[in-house]
């Protein structure tokens, strides 16, 4: 503290008071600096460049506020895109937002939207995604969702891999279609190709359209397929059951698809249809026409009856068959055997299908007992 003479006598009442308040000052603590008041922007412009000068990626906002210290900014409904080789890929919205260090990580909160530009409708949605650019990666860790057509995905959480164009979803997957639910362990999705690979085992049901009631099981070890294309395959063993109408298909690596209603396998298959046991190999269902159509090596088995031929087509809602093509029905009464190129069934109601041959050339061969051995005595004659 400075000593400051005064050569002025003062009233002994002044001097008090003076000294009063020098010590009052000495003693009193500078305040504390209040801490600073974030910046409010009418709107927030990023861009970023890749390493050849093209633009990476951008996020735009409306209204921001900017923390210095923490070099934190919160947007309010940001919006972005994110480029390809120059190219806009993706569009990016969401509710609200934190771009952290300028931009090294950007957390987008709300409904989170990621779309893939083009005519194909794809699009990523999650509650929460963690985005960093230097790594080319988005984490959604809060209700992840995929769709495309008539195709939607989701699971606990999501990577997305921007370079790759990959979408990883892990934990519990599910994979819902028009009539179709299924569930699996994980799976991916390339963006760029629209193809789809989920670890089993896969689990699911598929309700028939119009069909009130009808829940029909299928099960497989794994799934392929293409969301673009509308088809999934499932891997052997599949096994697909109707228990409206009493029919199970095993089958190996079989095929669904999804825009024509059809579910069909190019490997051989068995299956069994109320007492009627099937087999062939290859199969073709259109269930939007109630038909299955065995166009190779088909084989039907029932109560004391056996037939092959070239090619099956079987009506299950008209309960009809037809068998073409070097067709052979065997009987186990009289061991007959009947041969011709087109033979027609009907399913009755005991669920067994009586053949006929209309207007068609057929051979039969039957086995007639031999009579028996033992002579008959006469009959005593009386007069």
């Amino acid at each position: 503290m400075r000593t400051v003479l005064l050569r002025t006598v003062l009233p002994s009442a002044l001097i008090f008071g003076m000294a009063l308040v020098v010590l009052v000052g000495c003693d009193r603590k500078p305040p504390k600096p209040k801490d600073p008041q974030p910046f409010v922007f009418r709107s927030l412009n990023l861009r970023q460049q890749d390493g050849k000068g093209r633009p990476a990626w951008e996020l735009t906002s409306p209204q921001a506020r900017y923390d210095l210290q923490r070099r934190v900014a919160r947007a309010t409904e940001p919006r972005g895109v994110i480029y390809a080789a120059g190219k806009p890929r993706y569009k990016v919205q969401a509710t609200s937002g934190l771009v952290i260090n300028d931009g090294e990580v950007i957390q987008l909160e709300g409904k989170v939207l990621i779309q893939l530009l083009g005519p194909r409708g794809s699009l990523i949605s999650g509650d929460r995604v963690r985005w960093t650019p230097s790594k080319h990666l988005m984490e959604i860790d809060r209700k992840p969702v995929f769709t495309e057509r008539k195709s939607r995905l989701s699971s606990s959480t999501a990577r997305f891999l921007l370079d790759k164009e990959k979408l990883e979803l892990r934990g519990p997957t599910r994979l819902q279609q028009p009539e179709l639910d299924l569930r699996v362990s994980r799976a991916d999705w390339m963006a760029n190709t629209g193809a789809l690979v989920a670890a089993g085992p896969v689990k699911g049901e598929r309700r028939p359209a119009g069909e009130k009631g009808n829940v029909q099981t299928v099960t497989g070890s794994s799934l392929e397929g293409n969301t673009r294309e509308e088809v999934l395959d499932l891997l052997a063993p599949v096994r697909f059951v109707d228990p409206s109408r009493k029919a199970v298909l095993e089958a190996q690596r079989t095929r669904w698809n999804a825009k024509e209603k059809v579910l069909s396998t190019d490997l051989p298959f068995t299956g069994v249809a109320d007492q009627t046991h099937v087999a062939g190999d290859s199969l073709r269902m259109i269930l939007g026409d109630t038909m299955a159509i065995i166009p190779n090596g088909c084989r039907l088995r029932q109560p004391g009856e056996r037939l092959q031929a070239r090619e099956c087509r079987w009506n299950w809602g008209r309960q009809e068959i037809e068998a073409l093509g070097g067709v052979q029905l065997e009987r186990d009464q009289n061991q007959q055997i009947t041969r011709s190129e087109r033979l027609v069934g009907k399913v009755g109601a005991k669920g067994l299908a009586e053949f006929t041959t209309p207007g068609g050339r057929v051979f039969s061969e039957l086995k007639v007992p031999p009579p028996s051995k033992e002579r008959r005595q006469p009959a005593p004659v009386t007069f």
